[in-house]
């Protein structure tokens, strides 16, 4: 490589769990020339895998081969993946992910940045001419405001804002949105969960990073004006500057720091988890016990003495208390269950179980009727809902739910013959802010042969609506 300037990306991520939810089910990656933002969804445990498998085979691509086509062959490979999964161990079943990522690659001997999408995260491009959004978010209010169904205004409180029309992990033939832009130094790009957009406007998001021009502090205070407005999910940030400096050497493992990168926007428990599964030769050995310590302990009368006042009548009192409690538990688990109805699918019919879907500690569903309707002729944006159950109240609810699945008006008012049906879900893992700071090399640039005049461009949708658990 000749010792002339060449573009990288300096860029930092940072991510909350949000005012809501229990857990943070995002997933942030900085890595050399590559950023990254999922948003995983389906269930406590689904969306935290569906968001780190995708990051994870986007980087293992990105460090192959750097191009669009890498690109968006690794989210279509993480689309399997995540779908043969989430099949294959019930406790992932359904979950799924949004994917947007931004990389530096070489285009017929010059740098381009290159874009991948699929779900509601963001991609923003701020240049000379502000903030301009990349990316189109694949849901069904942002199909009806392309229709002029909704205002933009409406589409903001809409109560089916959450469903989505393509995810990674639900359509074995998800289209992904790609782009190659001949971006200049200078330009910023941010990548966001939809935790950022839901509470900030595009003209605030504007005027943070006018004011931060440090990434890392721009992450934060975004991060933190989205907790502001009430921070009603998990909030997920990078900022990345394409600037211009002198190529820097490749590490023998070309430059990638995914483990730092992805941790840093792990849950807790996660990355505390990863701690003790890492290197083990790194860690101090103990300290040898003394032998004083050794043979320092309690007389034999008195440890006899402390067994004797164990059984005191306070003791027993707080041994029935516990037993009681337990005995209440168990009581209201039978209640919970029993009075609880879903509409689900058994032997390729439409069925009603009473219980909840996939069971309940060991209570597992009980068939209760079996329905004359196939899925086939099941309203598209139901297909997906009843592989996951749709859950109701009481047994005649549930039969009114399942005598109205054909019904186009019974779901939603969608627009003419080219409605299609889609699946995907949301967020949600235990979550603390983090900031993660890298620099990526990238080939030297040469003189530009193309434009990104038509790199809005994007693809219709041919999947199936899901609604964002928990969403």
């Amino acid at each position: 490589m000749s010792g002339d300037p060449a573009l990288r990306l300096t860029a930092a991520s940072a991510t909350d769990i949000g005012r809501i939810r229990s857990s943070n089910q995002d997933c942030a990656y900085v890595g050399e020339g590559l950023v990254a933002v999922a948003d995983g969804m389906g269930g406590h445990a689904g969306g935290d895998v569906a968001a780190q498998m995708a990051v994870q085979v986007l980087a293992e691509h990105f460090a192959g081969e750097h191009s669009v086509s890498a690109l968006v062959k690794a989210a279509k490979d993480a689309n399997r993946a995540i779908l043969e999964r989430s099949e294959s161990e019930p406790t992932l079943r359904g979950m799924g992910t949004t994917l947007s990522a931004a990389a530096l690659v070489s285009e017929r001997g010059e740098v381009h940045v290159a874009v991948v999408h699929v779900g509601d995260s963001r991609v923003y491009v701020k240049d000379g001419t502000g903030l301009n959004q990349l990316t189109a978010d694949h849901s069904l209010v942002e199909e009806m405001v392309r229709h002029g169904e909704l205002t933009e205004d409406e589409a903001s409180i809409h109560p089916q804002r959450h469903i989505l029309t393509r995810a990674l992990g639900i359509d074995p033939g998800v289209e992904v949105d790609s782009w190659s832009l001949a971006l200049t130094a200078g330009t910023r790009l941010v990548l966001c969960s939809d935790g950022l957009t839901n509470e900030c406007s595009d003209r605030e998001i504007a005027t943070i990073l006018e004011a931060n021009p440090d990434p890392s502090r721009a992450c934060r205070a975004l991060v933190a004006s989205a907790l502001a407005h009430g921070g009603s999910d998990n909030v997920t940030v990078v900022v990345a500057d394409l600037v211009e400096d002198a190529p820097q050497p490749l590490a023998a493992d070309d430059g990638l720091v995914a483990a730092p990168a992805i941790a840093a926007s792990l849950p807790p428990q996660t990355a505390r988890r990863a701690a003790r599964h890492g290197d083990r030769t790194s860690a101090p050995p103990a300290a040898p016990q003394a032998p004083w310590a050794r043979q320092a302990g309690t007389p034999a009368s008195h440890h006899r003495r402390r067994v004797e006042r164990i059984v005191t009548p306070w003791s027993v009192l707080y041994v029935l208390l516990f037993v009681g409690t337990l005995g209440g538990i168990a009581g209201f688990t039978v209640w919970y269950v029993d009075a609880t109805y879903f509409v689900g699918l058994h032997d390729g019919r439409v069925a009603i179980f009473q219980g909840r879907p996939g069971g309940f500690l060991w209570f597992k569903p009980k068939l209760v009727e079996v329905t004359g309707t196939p899925p086939s002729k099941v309203f598209p944006p139901y297909r997906t809902l009843l592989r996951s159950g749709m859950i109701e109240t009481s047994y005649s609810d549930a039969q009114r739910v399942a005598k109205n699945l054909t019904n186009v008006n019974s779901f939603l008012a969608l627009p003419g013959s080219n409605t299609s049906a889609a699946a995907a879900g949301t967020s949600g893992l235990s979550g603390t802010s983090g900031t993660a700071t890298t620099t990526s090399g990238a080939p030297a640039s040469q003189p530009s042969t193309t434009t990104a005049t038509s790199a809005r461009t994007t693809t219709p949708s041919h999947s199936t609506p899901t609604v964002r658990a928990g969403g």
